[in-house]
């Protein structure tokens, strides 16, 4: 189960649907009699006034999959629901761990949201609650206040003033969770969800590796059982991991030794005997089309419990542990308005990682499973699943990859699975919590390392990228310039496009001279250097006359410095203008079709200089 690593209205139009279990996808049965009917044309019609029936279910997508339910889904969900509350369980602590907060808050995150998506949202099997990634971020939030132990009383260094008020870590996570639904709610309105197109596959797989690597590093000082002091800004990682190092002779040996020992036990489960555990209970009719994974999460935070409680780990061995879960529900609690204003600029970030991560996998399963889901309806669910799920101490909420999985695999039907799960939890908040105060954290520790192992795999799609898109990649290689400017080259802005590439170059040059300095070597003629400047002309939509006449004014001063110039994705009609204007006489410049042909063209200059001086000494020297 890897976590991190994340309708219109819910059947699809003119249809009912039938699942097929050994196809595990979603087939639509056009039905006749229902589209002809009455029912059909209210649940389908474009919304105007006379379908105020269409925009009741449009909000409220349960009405819909509530309609058309089949009791015969009634054993998928419950099995679905079930399964999945277990690993609400565990995930739902080990997050809370992440996020800075008491353990309790992790299964509120665990009831609540899933509870508010049935009700809003258009996707039937993404798993609403903690994640790591977000539950990092929050937590990155709380440690921006520096937490005075001998009061409630926090410093935050968000903004430049000191300001000191009776803040505690659930109040600052509800506040956050409330703004982050509010500006998720906002986009909603104003029918921002296309935004997640801009979010590109590259910057998801660089963030979501970086991320796994804070995750990491955030559960170091508990995987050996070492107190270290909390640290935000620049440098974070590194400074952690130098006190870390300093104070490796404090670690506890006995929280060493459980975090190994989880980490190896739900390793080799999950990757050796879960596999052919599944293959084993396929032998058997009633799991031909269902898949039970093994909760080896749950099994080790029982065990992990049982043995804290039956040697008193903490009391004796100083091991650290949950200590207060409690049980029961907080109160409703209004926010500190105050603090809101503090939290925009954290919230803006979560809000749109949250839902980019959430979005993606509802897309990605209602394509593989043949539904739709509704891209803004799905930003108002996670909004409203925020703001109102803050009042209960819950921070803020995305979908599970793991928990979605399970979710699918199970043969899930529809958002019921969630009410489902939420119930079942409802009996370990109300019960079952304080038996778990006993729990080592290095068990929640070791569920979030492997938890990762998938996340911090993505590192390796830094060179799969490179090899394929190497403008993807930040290389810069040597002699060659890539300029480009993003904007027309007109009358009002041509001096600043000559001295933006000027400055550049000369301080370039500075650097150099520096460097080579530096060692006492002799700088290399610029023609034997070769240094070149390529200029990617694509999002330079206009030249006019002026522009024209100081963009090629710029070429010139460029080769009077002993660049070689080439010009890539020009437009014919620029191309027009600057000939024109005479820059085959006035300057010399090589006109290619794109970026790769420059570099192309480069490359093959370099070696025809390098065979020609080769020859050149072989002359010499007679040999």
């Amino acid at each position: 189960m890897n976590d991190l690593s994340e309708d219109m209205n819910s059947f699809p139009n003119n249809s009912k649907m039938k699942y097929q279990s050994s196809k595990q996808i979603f087939v639509p049965v056009t039905n006749e009699k229902y589209k002809n009917s009455t029912n059909y044309i209210k649940d389908n019609c474009i919304p105007s006034n006379k379908c105020a029936r269409s925009y009741i279910n449009r909000f409220f997508p349960f009405l819909t999959w509530l309609q058309y339910y089949d009791i015969g889904w009634i054993p998928h969900d419950l099995l679905c629901g079930v399964t999945v509350s277990i690993i609400y369980i565990s995930q739902g602590m080990a997050y809370a761990l992440l996020a800075n907060v008491p353990a309790i808050i992790g299964l509120y995150m665990s009831f609540f949201p899933p509870l508010i998506y049935a009700l809003f949202g258009t996707s039937r099997h993404v798993s609403i609650g903690g994640i790591a990634v977000i539950s990092l971020m929050t937590g990155n939030v709380v440690n921006s206040f520096t937490i005075e132990s001998s009061s409630t009383i926090i410093q935050t260094n968000i903004t430049d003033n000191t300001i000191r008020r009776d803040y505690n870590e659930v109040t600052i996570v509800m506040a956050l969770s409330f703004t982050v639904g509010l500006i998720q709610l906002i986009l909603s309105i104003f029918r921002f969800g296309f935004v997640t197109v801009f979010l590109s596959d590259t910057f998801i797989s660089g963030y979501t590796a970086s991320t796994a690597v804070l995750v990491l590093t955030s559960q170091m000082p508990d995987f050996f059982g070492i107190k270290i002091q909390h640290r935000t800004g620049f440098f974070k990682i590194v400074y952690i991991y130098i006190e870390l190092f300093k104070r490796l002779r404090e670690t506890n040996l006995i929280t060493l030794t459980i975090s190994i020992s989880g980490i190896i036990t739900i390793y080799t489960v999950k990757e050796y005997l879960e596999p052919y555990y599944k293959r084993m209970i396929k032998k058997w009719k009633i799991f031909h089309k269902v898949q039970i994974p093994i909760p080896i999460e749950l099994i080790v935070i029982i065990i992990g419990t049982i043995l804290s409680h039956k040697f008193h780990l903490n009391s004796r061995y100083n091991v650290k542990t949950i200590k207060t879960i409690g049980k029961g529900f907080r109160a409703p609690e209004w926010h500190q308005w105050k603090l809101l204003p503090l939290l925009v600029k954290e919230s803006i970030s979560i809000a749109i990682v949250s839902y980019a991560i959430s979005y993606s996998l509802a897309k990605n399963y209602a394509k593989q499973l043949n539904y739709i889901v509704d891209a803004n309806q799905e930003l108002s669910a996670y909004g409203l699943c925020n703001i109102i799920c803050s009042f209960f101490g819950c921070y803020p909420s995305a979908s599970s990859l793991a928990r979605t999985s399970v979710c699918v695999n199970l043969g899930g039907r529809t958002q019921l699975v969630g009410i489902i799960s939420s119930i079942f939890l409802l009996i370990t908040i109300l019960k079952i919590g304080p038996l778990l105060e006993p729990m080592p954290k290095a068990c929640l520790v070791a569920i979030i390392i492997v938890s990762l192992r998938n996340l911090l795999m993505k590192v390796r799609d830094i060179f799969t990228i490179g090899r394929v898109t190497k403008l993807e990649t930040a290389r810069e290689l040597p002699n060659i310039k890539i300029l480009r400017f993003e904007s027309p080259i007109m009358y009002f802005n041509g001096e600043y496009f000559n001295n933006s590439i000027l400055k550049l170059l000369r301080d370039e040059s500075k650097t150099n001279e520096k460097k080579l300095d530096s060692v006492n070597e002799k700088f290399i003629d610029d023609d034997q250097n070769g240094t070149h400047v390529i200029v990617d002309c694509s999002a330079i939509s206009q030249i006019d006359y002026s522009g024209g006449k100081i963009f090629i004014q710029t070429i010139k001063e460029l080769n009077d410095h002993k660049y070689k110039v080439y010009l890539c994705n020009l437009p014919y009609y620029e191309w027009k203008t600057l000939r024109s204007l005479g820059i085959s006489k006035i300057s010399s410049v090589i006109i290619v079709a794109t970026i790769s042909d420059a570099l192309q063209k480069i490359e093959d200059e370099q070696e025809k200089n390098q065979n020609q001086s080769l020859l050149g000494f072989t002359d010499n020297t007679g040999v």
